[in-house]
């Protein structure tokens, strides 16, 4: 049994090696081209293998290790006051030190910087040698203050709820304020506040951006009839009301534009030098016709 083993094993080989080679001579390739295939397929599966074997053994290596605390992240602006990288390392549970040959490494530090309620995107994650990692953060910016029982809470544009230890009360004084509402957020800090009235009153907020102050404005006043009915009025610092209407872009039938109603109250402005002096019938931005100044 054993001598008959051995005679058929060559022919076997023969056969195993002769159908690629086959293949190739079919197609026009050289036999010497064929063999070279065949070997490099072999190299590459062998140092495939190889590194599998390896690979966890070779990544723990300290010229491949960066520590945690070093990983470089976009520089926070001036409203973050938080250590970012820290409370990310914390909360995340990320390990003292991290491999730049890990595999795993691009989804786990994206998802761990995504959960930051700061962070609006992970941008990408970029590693090089010497061993380094950069990670590429678009942060939230903050347009306003919901007022609540009890304090302020700060939104940014798409109204997600942000960190209000960031915020001393003089600098929650500079944003515009949200009144009116008569929900609380939700879920916590990093997601959306949840409500209409909210999302719709940030819009405005953002729309004004750094013309707020220059006008002198307040608050928003949100007043929801229903999901998709919002009514909203500005209020300056000395207490004076104008009806805007629906949130910038979502203006119904017959109704001026966000555009529109700006312009307006600066030509209110340059009329009345205030926008507390503005005549009461002339206050009604939502009309599509403008009031006699």
């Amino acid at each position: 049994m054993s001598q008959v083993g051995k005679k058929r094993a060559p022919g076997a080989l023969r056969l195993v090696c002769a159908a690629p080679l086959a293949i190739f001579r079919r197609r026009g390739w050289p036999r010497q081209a064929a063999i070279a295939g065949i070997i490099g397929a072999l190299i590459v599966a062998t140092s495939l293998a190889l590194w599998a074997t390896v690979r966890k053994h070779v990544q723990s290596q300290p010229e491949y290790l960066v520590s945690s605390s070093e990983l470089e992240i976009t520089p926070r602006p001036a409203w973050i006051h938080a250590d970012v990288r820290a409370e990310v390392i914390r909360d995340a549970g990320l390990p003292p030190k991290i491999s730049i040959l890990d595999e795993g490494l691009f989804r786990r530090l994206s998802q761990a910087f995504a959960l930051h309620p700061w962070v609006e995107s992970v941008k990408g994650v970029r590693t090089s040698y010497p061993a380094h990692i950069e990670i590429d953060l678009v942060y939230r910016r903050p347009v306003a203050m919901v007022e609540v029982y009890g304090g302020l809470l700060p939104i940014d544009s798409q109204a997600v709820l942000l960190p209000t230890e960031d915020f001393s009360p003089q600098e929650a004084q500079h944003y515009p304020r949200i009144s009116g509402v008569a929900t609380s957020p939700l879920g916590p800090m990093g997601t959306s506040w949840g409500d209409p009235a909210v999302e719709a009153a940030v819009k405005l907020a953002t729309f004004f951006d750094y013309r707020w102050e220059g006008l002198r404005l307040h608050h928003v006043q949100a007043r929801a009839r229903n999901a998709n009915d919002v009514e909203l009025e500005l209020v300056t610092r000395g207490a004076t009301n104008f009806i805007w209407g629906s949130a910038p872009g979502q203006e119904r039938t017959n109704e001026a534009k966000a555009d529109v109603k700006l312009k307006r109250l600066e030509e209110l402005v340059a009329a009345y030098g205030t926008l507390d002096a503005t005549p009461a019938e002339a206050r009604n931005l939502r009309s599509p016709s403008p009031q006699s100044l």
